[in-house]
């Protein structure tokens, strides 16, 4: 996939992903809905906010590292960051909502984050070296 039909694509699946997150906020009463309604709410919440930090991770990788020809791992970098920190964010929002977030607990989500994405470079860099 060409880096242009990556950014169109991604654009407009954010863009969409943020008009139903609007639907959804505009449409439902979160007093009187179901847990369908807050399903979908982080549901397609987490898809624009995944499409948002993507591309913004892409963007300013590009504007930062000029070289060419490493644009697949700065595509594979941001996706992957950007699900981690959706993640996260929708993690700390649904904690919120119970009314259990605190700042340990966001330490907490930070850490794991941050393992995690050490643990899949580490992996990464162990697959490299074989190759």
């Amino acid at each position: 996939m060409h880096v242009k039909t990556y950014n169109v694509s991604m654009v407009l699946a954010t863009v969409i992903a943020w008009l139903g997150f609007s639907v959804i906020l505009s449409n439902f009463d979160p007093t009187q809905a179901n847990w369908v309604v807050f399903l979908l709410f982080y549901l397609v919440l987490f898809l624009a906010l995944l499409g948002t930090l993507s591309l913004l991770g892409f963007w300013f990788r590009k504007l930062w590292n000029r070289q060419r020809g490493v644009v697949r791992v700065m595509v594979t970098e941001s996706f992957r960051q950007g699900i981690i920190f959706s993640i996260v964010l929708i993690v700390a929002l649904w904690l919120q909502s119970m009314r259990v977030l605190s700042w340990w607990n966001m330490l907490i989500l930070i850490i794991l984050a941050s393992v995690l994405e050490f643990v899949i470079l580490l992996f990464r860099q162990k697959v490299d070296d074989n190759i």
